[in-house]
């Protein structure tokens, strides 16, 4: 579950089709975010049409793993930079807690059938 600004977002990494939509998106976004920086940043800083279009980008990445409309729907501004890199790395770190889980799960599992 991903939680932003009181919106519950139905969120697990390890449904496969949820895991494609994140993985598809995030190289996208990540894509888009590194090729705009690459021609646009003066001494690896973005002005404030930078800031707007970096917020877009990431505001699509929301709308395509959580549904269209989403981003409107969570972030308090349009193009508020430092709530969205919040949000990215809140979802990132959902997303490594369930695959540590996983893994811990697994190797419960392989001991408990004496697997080694």
């Amino acid at each position: 579950m991903f939680i932003w600004n009181g919106k519950k977002l139905a969120f697990n990494f390890l449904d496969a089709d949820m895991m494609k939509k994140f993985s598809d998106a995030g190289k996208e976004m990540w894509k888009k975010l590194g090729e705009y920086e690459e021609k646009n940043a003066e001494d690896g800083k973005i002005k404030a049409e930078g800031v707007a279009y970096e917020s877009e980008i990431i505001s699509e990445f929301f709308d395509e793993v959580f549904g269209n409309g989403t981003a409107d729907e969570i972030f308090t501004s349009k193009h508020d930079l430092t709530e969205r890199t919040k949000a990215i790395k809140k979802l990132y770190s959902i997303r490594d807690s369930q695959l540590a889980g996983h893994t811990k799960r697994v190797n419960d599992l392989h001991k408990m059938i004496g697997a080694e």
